[in-house]
């Protein structure tokens, strides 16, 4: 289930062109007439019922392709890693996106949810893991995903197969334990597929690292620390980590992230006989979701320049910085990977809008909703027509643009309670202003003259320092 390994490329006309015929996208006439959505700020958002409806119709295309096991995915065919079987992992996705939206399905909902439910944990193994033992490649992968879509289901009810998940994906992490030192060993910190792969990579890192906040890791659990130190060594800092130089890898030096240590999927280079890999959008907000999630402050160079790379490259329609002359199609490749690593990464970040290189204020949650919106196919699914890592089946971009759609919503809802407060907090003050300004200006023979037998405290002088006196003035 290789759709985790993504590329993209920039905001270029003649890619936007190509990207609309690829992904049968609308017209750039029609875009601009539906919501402006090249330009930042002046369309409204998509109303909360169309985020809705969307997801709705989305929810009803998926029950439509449960299978007589109670998981979903292939059964047979070309994709199937195991023949006459579900897949787990997309079994995972299906119930992650279903359980995330508003309606927030439970197992009582239905069969939809209880037998899919039903099929992970007969699949959960006597290590923790999640996974069919006939296919052992992409287990840490699948029980990652796992651990979302039971966390989000009912992490009470099903605390238990929880935390033996959460113990088995701890354990892939390459650490102390299995004898890595981060002073001689690049795949220090880092999380891989599972199973034979002894290469970590950014990819899994980030999705272990989603499982392991929603399992109820610590923020103080080394896990982080390590965490970070693989994350560090994926982005392309202008000072290379010494180990890297060693290994006789050099920087783009633009603070985006790669691949891995070691890798990428756009583009490399040789820049004095050092290998460069490129940095790309999927793996940049990844990167950024990975330093926040360990702990690393806001003002970190290594956070403040990562989100200027994407501020710079920031694109709704193509992962940027994997496309090439030779092949601009290539940012559409896991496109809808992309959007939802964007939604976790931006909300974690914490801020509405970005400004991108041409100094346009650019709100990520509407343009991304509304593009989404745009892309889904009349029966309520999504597909990616540049069919690679998997998104040619329907439930894998499916359940990513629904999950990026929950995170657009619930972006706008914060907004709504953040705007609701603005406008009660100056009514207050003003209410406070008045009330000062009546004590300051109420004539001495109207002030009342304190009676001490029954306990009342003499009055403040006009002019006395008071809260509300320093707001009057």
């Amino acid at each position: 289930m290789q759709h985790t390994f993504l590329g993209g490329s920039s905001d270029a006309p003649a890619r936007l062109e190509s990207t609309a015929r690829r992904m049968r996208f609308p017209s750039i006439a029609c875009v601009f007439v539906i919501g402006a959505l090249v330009v930042g700020v002046t369309a409204q958002a998509p109303a909360a019922d169309s985020i809705k409806a969307s997801l709705q119709r989305a929810t009803e295309y998926l029950r439509t392709r449960q299978n007589p096991d109670g998981g979903y995915g292939p059964i047979s065919g070309p994709a199937a890693r195991v023949e006459g079987s579900s897949d787990v992992g997309i079994t995972s996705l299906v119930l992650y996106a279903l359980a995330r939206q508003p309606t927030r399905y439970k197992a009582i909902d239905g069969p939809f949810i209880s037998r899919a439910v039903d099929f992970l944990l007969e699949r959960q193994q006597p290590d923790g893991g999640i996974y069919d033992p006939r296919d052992p490649v992409l287990k840490n992968y699948r029980t990652s995903v796992a651990i979302l879509a039971l966390s989000a289901i009912d992490p009470e009810l099903y605390r238990e197969p929880i935390e033996r998940a959460r113990r088995f994906v701890e354990q892939q992490q390459y650490g102390e334990d299995g004898g890595y030192d981060p002073e001689e060993h690049i795949s220090y910190g880092g999380f891989g597929y599972g199973g034979s792969s002894v290469r970590p990579d950014l990819s899994n890192s980030g999705l272990a690292a989603d499982a392991m906040r929603a399992a109820g890791v610590s923020a103080s659990a080394p896990l982080w620390r390590r965490l970070e130190v693989f994350a560090s060594r994926c982005q392309n800092n202008p000072e290379v980590d010494p180990l890297l130089k060693r290994a006789g890898i050099g920087t783009t030096g633009d603070w985006g992230f790669r691949y891995a240590p070691t890798d990428t999927r756009g583009p490399v280079e040789s820049i004095d006989g050092n290998r460069v890999f490129s940095s790309y959008g999927s793996m940049t907000y990844q990167g950024l979701k990975a330093l926040l999630y360990a702990g690393v402050s806001r003002d970190d160079p290594r956070v403040k320049n990562a989100f200027e790379w994407i501020s710079r490259n920031f694109n709704v329609r193509e992962n940027p910085g994997m496309a090439t002359p030779g092949d601009p199609d290539a940012g559409l490749q896991g496109y809808y990977y992309y959007v939802h690593v964007m939604a976790k990464a931006l909300t974690a970040f914490g801020q509405s809008t970005v400004v991108d290189e041409r100094g346009r204020e650019r709100d990520w949650a509407r343009e991304l909703s509304q593009h989404l919106i745009a892309l889904q196919k009349p029966d309520g699914y999504w597909v990616n027509e540049a069919d690679r890592w998997w998104e040619g089946l329907p439930e894998i971009p499916t359940t990513f643009a629904m999950v990026s759609l929950t995170l657009c919503e619930e972006e706008f809802a914060r907004r709504k309670r953040e705007s609701e407060v603005r406008e009660t907090e100056p009514k207050a003050d003003e209410a406070d202003a008045e009330k000062a300004e009546k004590e300051e200006g109420t004539p001495e023979s109207e002030v009342k003259t304190a009676d001490p037998a029954r306990g009342e405290a003499a009055p403040r002088a006009s002019g006395a320092s008071s809260p509300q006196g320093s707001r009057a003035r």
